[in-house]
């Protein structure tokens, strides 16, 4: 997803990619928080929506440490099975910008480092 800084004319892109299927999933990501109708805007800009620069960085951690997540499910899915894994991760219940540590320490708790 490409989007355009407010502030500034700049250009940057946020990708979330699914290691599985290694698919990019950021709209859909993003679509269901409903961010699309209140941080985004569609623009012209040669991007797919305009951002303010601290909308943007509050997204750009939220996404790395969800890809982040993303990442290590697949490789304890890969040593532990992926619906053991998956039970852990769909225990947790907090708010999407706590949701990747949560999800990871309840995973530490499970499976350890």
């Amino acid at each position: 997803m490409k989007l355009f800084f407010k502030e500034t004319g700049v250009i940057e892109t946020l990708a979330i990619i699914d290691p599985r299927t290694g698919c990019d999933y950021i709209f859909d990501f993003m679509g269901n928080t409903g961010a699309f109708t209140r941080e985004f805007e569609k623009t012209d800009e040669n991007a797919d929506f305009a951002i303010s620069q601290a909308d943007y960085d509050w997204w750009a951690k939220v996404v790395a440490d969800n890809q982040a997540l993303e990442n290590r499910i697949a490789e304890l899915a890969a040593e532990h099975g992926y619906d053991r894994v998956m039970d852990v991760v769909i225990s947790i219940s907090c708010d999407l910008e706590d949701y990747a540590a949560a999800a990871n320490a309840a995973l530490y708790e499970e499976f350890g480092s």
